[in-house]
Protein backbone atom coordinates (compact mmCIF):
# COMPACT_ATOMS: atom_id res chain seq x y z
CA UNK A 1 0.00 0.00 0.00
CA UNK A 2 3.09 1.91 -0.11
CA UNK A 3 2.44 5.16 2.44
CA UNK A 4 -1.07 6.35 1.89
CA UNK A 5 -2.28 9.60 3.17
CA UNK A 6 -5.18 9.28 5.95
CA UNK A 7 -8.34 11.05 4.47
CA UNK A 8 -11.83 12.51 6.10
CA UNK A 9 -14.75 12.44 4.82
CA UNK A 10 -17.87 14.22 5.89
CA UNK A 11 -16.30 16.00 8.33
CA UNK A 12 -15.09 13.22 10.02
CA UNK A 13 -17.80 11.13 9.95
CA UNK A 14 -15.68 8.20 7.90
CA UNK A 15 -12.19 7.83 7.85
CA UNK A 16 -9.97 6.24 5.79
CA UNK A 17 -6.95 5.11 7.28
CA UNK A 18 -3.12 6.13 5.98
CA UNK A 19 -0.45 3.55 6.32
CA UNK A 20 1.02 4.46 9.90
CA UNK A 21 -2.97 4.31 11.33
CA UNK A 22 -3.64 0.67 9.73
CA UNK A 23 -0.51 -0.37 10.62
CA UNK A 24 -1.07 0.71 14.78
CA UNK A 25 -5.03 -0.06 14.67
CA UNK A 26 -4.67 -3.12 12.59
CA UNK A 27 -1.64 -4.86 15.37
CA UNK A 28 -4.57 -3.38 18.36
CA UNK A 29 -7.45 -5.70 16.50
CA UNK A 30 -4.95 -8.55 15.93
CA UNK A 31 -4.71 -8.10 19.88
CA UNK A 32 -8.26 -8.06 20.56
CA UNK A 33 -8.73 -11.11 17.88
CA UNK A 34 -5.94 -12.84 18.83
CA UNK A 35 -5.18 -12.89 15.22
CA UNK A 36 -2.49 -11.81 12.94
CA UNK A 37 -4.04 -11.34 9.69
CA UNK A 38 -6.41 -8.11 9.89
CA UNK A 39 -5.85 -5.13 7.90
CA UNK A 40 -8.16 -2.20 9.58
CA UNK A 41 -8.96 0.55 6.58
CA UNK A 42 -11.01 2.82 8.40
CA UNK A 43 -13.15 4.11 11.15
CA UNK A 44 -16.34 6.04 11.71
CA UNK A 45 -17.54 9.00 14.15
CA UNK A 46 -19.04 6.16 16.57
CA UNK A 47 -15.63 4.29 17.05
CA UNK A 48 -17.01 1.61 14.41
CA UNK A 49 -13.92 0.08 12.50
CA UNK A 50 -13.69 -1.38 9.30
CA UNK A 51 -11.28 -4.42 8.53
CA UNK A 52 -10.77 -7.12 6.36
CA UNK A 53 -9.23 -10.74 7.24
CA UNK A 54 -6.03 -11.66 4.95
CA UNK A 55 -6.00 -15.75 5.52
CA UNK A 56 -9.27 -16.96 6.50
CA UNK A 57 -10.07 -19.59 4.52
CA UNK A 58 -13.56 -19.08 2.47
CA UNK A 59 -13.55 -15.37 3.29
CA UNK A 60 -13.04 -13.08 0.57
CA UNK A 61 -9.98 -10.72 0.93
CA UNK A 62 -11.79 -8.06 0.16
CA UNK A 63 -14.48 -8.62 2.36
CA UNK A 64 -15.67 -5.65 4.82
CA UNK A 65 -16.02 -6.45 8.08
CA UNK A 66 -17.50 -4.27 10.90
CA UNK A 67 -16.36 -4.58 14.46
CA UNK A 68 -18.10 -1.62 16.89
CA UNK A 69 -16.10 -1.67 20.53
CA UNK A 70 -19.36 -0.56 22.14
CA UNK A 71 -21.49 -3.33 21.89
CA UNK A 72 -18.72 -6.04 20.97
CA UNK A 73 -20.55 -6.99 18.01
CA UNK A 74 -18.58 -7.65 14.54
CA UNK A 75 -20.03 -8.78 11.61
CA UNK A 76 -19.77 -8.95 7.35
CA UNK A 77 -20.44 -4.93 6.02
CA UNK A 78 -19.36 -4.85 2.65
CA UNK A 79 -16.21 -5.98 -0.03
CA UNK A 80 -13.65 -3.12 -0.20
CA UNK A 81 -14.74 -2.24 -3.73
CA UNK A 82 -17.88 -1.64 -2.58
CA UNK A 83 -16.70 0.76 -0.02
CA UNK A 84 -14.24 2.63 -2.35
CA UNK A 85 -17.51 2.99 -4.39
CA UNK A 86 -19.41 4.32 -1.89
CA UNK A 87 -16.46 7.19 -1.13
CA UNK A 88 -16.17 7.92 -4.57
CA UNK A 89 -19.87 8.63 -5.46
CA UNK A 90 -19.36 10.89 -2.18
CA UNK A 91 -22.73 8.82 0.12
CA UNK A 92 -19.81 7.09 2.73
CA UNK A 93 -21.32 9.44 5.51
CA UNK A 94 -24.99 8.66 4.94
CA UNK A 95 -23.91 4.94 5.09
CA UNK A 96 -22.31 5.79 8.73
CA UNK A 97 -25.06 7.87 10.11
CA UNK A 98 -23.97 10.88 8.81
CA UNK A 99 -27.50 12.59 10.29
CA UNK A 100 -26.49 11.29 13.65
CA UNK A 101 -23.29 12.69 13.24
CA UNK A 102 -24.71 16.16 12.56
CA UNK A 103 -26.99 16.03 14.90
CA UNK A 104 -24.41 15.08 17.31
CA UNK A 105 -21.85 17.93 15.80
CA UNK A 106 -24.57 20.58 16.19
CA UNK A 107 -25.15 19.12 20.26
CA UNK A 108 -21.50 19.69 20.98
CA UNK A 109 -20.30 22.59 18.88
CA UNK A 110 -17.61 20.51 17.59
CA UNK A 111 -17.24 21.04 13.38
CA UNK A 112 -15.50 18.27 12.74
CA UNK A 113 -14.10 14.73 14.13
CA UNK A 114 -10.13 14.54 13.32
CA UNK A 115 -9.01 11.28 12.07
CA UNK A 116 -8.43 8.24 15.14
CA UNK A 117 -11.33 10.27 17.39
CA UNK A 118 -14.27 9.17 17.65
CA UNK A 119 -17.74 10.00 19.70
CA UNK A 120 -18.57 6.69 21.16
CA UNK A 121 -21.29 5.92 23.67
CA UNK A 122 -20.70 7.80 27.15
CA UNK A 123 -20.82 4.26 28.57
CA UNK A 124 -19.87 0.80 26.34
CA UNK A 125 -23.41 -0.53 25.09
CA UNK A 126 -22.01 -4.14 26.18
CA UNK A 127 -22.22 -2.69 29.91
CA UNK A 128 -25.62 -0.52 29.96
CA UNK A 129 -24.79 2.52 27.87
CA UNK A 130 -27.08 3.74 25.61
CA UNK A 131 -26.47 4.46 21.75
CA UNK A 132 -28.76 7.70 21.67
CA UNK A 133 -25.80 8.96 24.77
CA UNK A 134 -22.28 10.36 23.70
CA UNK A 135 -19.46 11.65 24.30
CA UNK A 136 -19.24 15.67 24.22
CA UNK A 137 -15.45 15.63 23.45
CA UNK A 138 -13.79 13.61 20.42
CA UNK A 139 -11.75 10.63 21.68
CA UNK A 140 -8.87 8.58 20.65
CA UNK A 141 -9.95 5.10 18.27
CA UNK A 142 -7.33 3.63 19.59
CA UNK A 143 -8.03 4.20 23.57
CA UNK A 144 -11.85 3.37 23.03
CA UNK A 145 -10.60 0.08 21.18
CA UNK A 146 -8.77 -0.30 24.30
CA UNK A 147 -11.12 -0.05 27.25
CA UNK A 148 -13.54 -1.61 25.38
CA UNK A 149 -11.10 -4.55 25.46
CA UNK A 150 -9.81 -4.43 28.86
CA UNK A 151 -13.73 -4.21 30.41
CA UNK A 152 -14.61 -7.05 27.83
CA UNK A 153 -11.70 -8.97 29.24
CA UNK A 154 -12.65 -8.34 33.17
CA UNK A 155 -15.92 -9.28 32.53
CA UNK A 156 -14.73 -12.97 31.11
CA UNK A 157 -12.52 -12.84 33.36
CA UNK A 158 -15.42 -12.68 36.27
CA UNK A 159 -17.82 -15.15 34.33
CA UNK A 160 -20.47 -11.94 33.89
CA UNK A 161 -22.54 -13.37 31.45
CA UNK A 162 -25.13 -11.43 28.92
CA UNK A 163 -28.16 -10.22 30.87
CA UNK A 164 -26.13 -10.30 34.72
CA UNK A 165 -25.44 -7.64 36.18
CA UNK A 166 -22.82 -5.96 36.02
CA UNK A 167 -20.68 -6.64 39.48
CA UNK A 168 -19.11 -3.51 41.12
CA UNK A 169 -15.82 -5.85 40.89
CA UNK A 170 -15.16 -4.29 37.24
CA UNK A 171 -14.35 -1.08 38.16
CA UNK A 172 -12.18 -2.09 41.39
CA UNK A 173 -8.52 -1.25 40.48
CA UNK A 174 -6.75 -2.91 43.15
CA UNK A 175 -8.42 -6.53 41.86
CA UNK A 176 -6.88 -5.76 38.54
CA UNK A 177 -3.75 -4.10 39.18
Amino acid sequence: MGNQQDEVYGRGAFQLYGSELQVKISDLLADVFGRDDITCWAGDWRGILYFTLDDEDGVDPQQIFGFDPSTGDSGELATLPELMAAIDRGDIADAVDGTGFATWLAETGNTELAVATCAPTVELEFIGGSPDERVTEPRDVVTHVALAAVIMGRLQALDVQPGDPIPDELFDRSRWE
